[in-house]
């Protein structure tokens, strides 16, 4: 048999909080920084000027720009299923004490 780790709702609460901010800030800044055209990149990518350019080009803003809008996305669905989980508990809790 396979040995499931069991996960207390506190910790599960915990840690789809933390990666709900992970991801909410990181697409926030991305696209904040990919519309606003002030991306800055390690100098190890400048070593590759065909790379670097190809970033710092609308299409390579555009695709940064999608990614932090993909982040932001998935932000909005790991609340969403934060808020379920903490309506589930707290509908299960009311019947129980009924």
């Amino acid at each position: 048999m396979a040995n499931f780790r069991v996960r207390t709702p506190a910790r599960l609460l915990f840690w789809r909080a933390v990666r709900f901010l992970y991801l909410l800030w990181g697409g926030m800044i991305l696209m904040r920084l990919a519309s606003m055209g002030q991306m800055r990149f390690p100098a190890w990518i400048w070593d590759w000027p065909g790379f670097a350019s190809k970033l710092t080009s609308p299409v390579g803003k555009g695709l940064l720009f999608g990614v932090g809008l993909a982040m932001a996305l998935a932000a909005l669905k790991e609340i969403w299923e934060l808020v379920d989980i903490l309506l589930l508990k707290l509908l299960r809790d009311g019947r129980r004490e009924r």
